[in-house]
């Protein structure tokens, strides 16, 4: 059934959208598939071929920790990574916080591509390959930049796909397409092309589009081989498989407003991680049909409808989760070495870490309907037995999460003292107040850190007498050189030192009593903070209106998948709609959809 020269188009095509600086107009066998799409990343000239920029993957920043030195002491600082933390954060230059960004096309991550094919054929089962490889860029697999597809990925789509269609046309072609007609004829043929390629690209095709593919489904010698051609082809399009955010100009005003069908996919891909449901689609088709766009009442409707509803709020509570595990940097918990002669670290263990996060983050957001504060001063959180003797903790039993009360003294409530947390951010053997510290100052305070000086040994030594893990990285960074920086982690990191490197609590560590004071040293504003423990650390975060500045730009960063210049607008005017309801997780996450960015875009660079 392969048709070698389309085939060769579809991977021509693809070809020509990994390169913004080789990207032009594709040629005519190649539109039988895409059409003038545009490129990978930001959008430069106002026919959609691109000004000259870079869409390198940036690495694939993978994260752990390294087992350290002799003594497996943790190494000073981060085990490699890719970018791991995002820039000073900007201030709005213009009166007019309503400058959008550039237009971008951006590929589906691996986790909306799975959930996407999923939809698309309404079947959970249905095989997914293991071809796409997501950069991790800030701890998140959002960058449009890095978002991109290579020659051997194209030719596993191509495989992938025509086999997918050939299953699916086989065995669930009533369950993918409304149409009941099962002849060539051409009417038939053009409702089944609308009608199922509609869904796949989240939009309606066009006449010449169409046309295209019908040609294709014409060419066959029966309804089901001409349905599994097509079918091949569109899973093989741009179309599918990028989000496209390019917009129409506004009377020649250089900003373009996204269509209806944009703005959809903007809004369920935010906060579902997957396509337009049906309900979604239709209020674009509608729109659309009116040469109108969806208002921002429309937008808000279905924004709210897409949280609480019982068949998509399941999928909201993921993608929170996601956002929550790159901010964070919760990720580094799945790979975190750990040195199994102390502590045998299951996966088992490291799932139910995870788990007792996400029931936190979740109970939080959607049930109590609370803030990021909530997060880091809750008095509870949610073990199973297995967790609750990992923490010494008792109230919980089997396998199933429990809600438990923490008792003061014994453990530190907040997320900051999940072993999801704790653990990720330790080494091998010892934990790591450099890792920890970092990840409070670059990831709730957003400052960034210089990077060591070339050659210096980051693993830390063992002292000659018993001592401290705290002792010994202050006596590893006591240099006047080292000092200078670790005086901005350490001393916050040093603070969770009543946790081992597994998240498990102590009060002393070889014989010595712990030292939990620490300082919050020249945070963004206000005073140096000086506190003990992990509890007034976390009380003085959640009354730090940095800490939620901080989360604003990040989780901007991963909606809208990058940056751009004048982006401290879009972080100042979310800023002002999430303060309107007093920074509530679901209320942040919501202001996303009503930044000028989420409905508007610029020419770009």
């Amino acid at each position: 059934m392969r048709d070698i020269s389309f085939s060769q188009a579809m991977m021509s095509t693809l070809n020509s959208l990994v390169s913004a600086k080789a990207c032009r107009r594709y040629s005519a066998v190649a539109l039988l598939l895409a059409g003038p799409l545009g490129c990978v990343g930001n959008l430069g000239n106002s026919d959609g071929t691109p000004s000259e920029t870079s869409s390198s993957g940036n690495g694939s920043g993978s994260s752990g920790s390294s087992s350290g030195g002799d003594a497996g002491g943790p190494p000073i600082g981060d085990p490699p990574e890719v970018h791991t933390e995002i820039p000073e954060v900007s201030h709005c230059e213009v009166a007019d916080k309503s400058t959008p960004g550039p237009r971008v096309v951006r590929r589906l991550t691996v986790d909306q591509f799975e959930a996407t094919v999923r939809d698309l054929f309404k079947d959970q089962s249905v095989a997914l390959p293991s071809i796409f490889n997501d950069p991790q860029v800030l701890g998140f697999s959002a960058d449009a930049n890095a978002l991109v597809i290579r020659d051997l990925t194209a030719q596993q789509i191509m495989d992938w796909a025509e086999t997918t269609a050939d299953w699916a046309v086989t065995n669930k072609l009533s369950s993918i397409t409304t149409t009941t007609c099962r002849t060539l004829d051409a009417s038939c043929r053009t409702e089944f092309i609308r009608d199922f390629g509609r869904r796949a690209f989240r939009d309606k095709l066009t006449d010449e589009r169409i046309a295209s593919y019908d040609a294709l489904f014409g060419a066959e010698k029966s309804f089901e081989d001409g349905a599994k051609v097509v079918v091949g082809a569109m899973l093989q399009s741009p179309y599918f498989l990028y989000r496209h955010e390019i917009g129409t100009e506004a009377n020649g005003s250089g900003v373009y407003e996204l269509t209806p069908h944009e703005i959809a996919s903007n809004l369920s891909y935010l906060l579902t991680g997957t396509m337009p449901d049906e309900a979604l689609l239709q209020a674009a088709d509608a729109a659309a049909a009116q040469g109108a766009n969806l208002t921002s009442e429309q937008i808000a409707q279905h924004a709210l409808r897409l949280l609480e509803d019982s068949a998509t709020r399941p999928l909201a509570e993921k993608e929170m989760m996601r956002f929550m595990r790159g901010w964070l940097q919760l990720n580094r918990l799945v790979t975190a070495v750990k040195d199994n002669t102390l502590f045998d670290l299951t996966d088992a263990m490291r799932k139910d870490m995870m788990a007792e996060t996400q029931a936190l983050v979740v109970d939080t957001a959607f049930n109590q309907n609370g803030t990021f504060a909530n997060l880091l001063q809750a008095d509870y959180t949610f073990i199973n037995a297995s967790l609750g003797a990992h923490y010494g903790i008792n109230g919980a039993g089997g396998t199933e999460l429990t809600k438990v009360t923490l008792t003061p003294g014994q453990r530190d409530g907040g997320i900051l003292a999940h072993g999801s947390f704790l653990t990720g951010h330790g080494s091998a053997k010892l934990s790591s107040p450099t890792q920890r510290g970092k990840m409070v100052r670059t990831r709730l305070l957003c400052q960034p850190l210089e990077p060591p000086p070339p050659g210096v040994d980051p693993n830390v030594k063992p002292l000659e007498t018993p001592a401290t893990t705290r002792e010994m990285v202050e006596q590893h960074t006591k240099a006047e050189y080292c000092a200078g920086c670790h005086k901005f982690t350490d001393k916050i990191g040093v603070g969770f030192e009543h946790y081992d490197t597994f998240g498990r609590w102590r009060n002393d560590e070889n014989g010595i009593p712990v030292d939990v004071t620490g300082t919050v040293v020249e945070p963004p504003t206000g005073d140096d903070y000086n506190f003990s423990g992990v509890t007034e650390l976390a009380d003085y975060l959640a009354a730090s209106e940095d800490v939620k500045a901080c989360m604003v730009r990040y989780w901007s960063y991963y909606a809208f998948g990058g940056t751009w210049e004048q982006d401290g607008c879009t972080y100042e005017k979310v800023q002002e709609e999430a303060a309107a309801e007093e920074f509530r997780l679901k209320s942040v996450w919501l202001a996303l959809t009503r930044a000028p960015h989420f409905t508007r875009r610029v020419q770009g660079p």
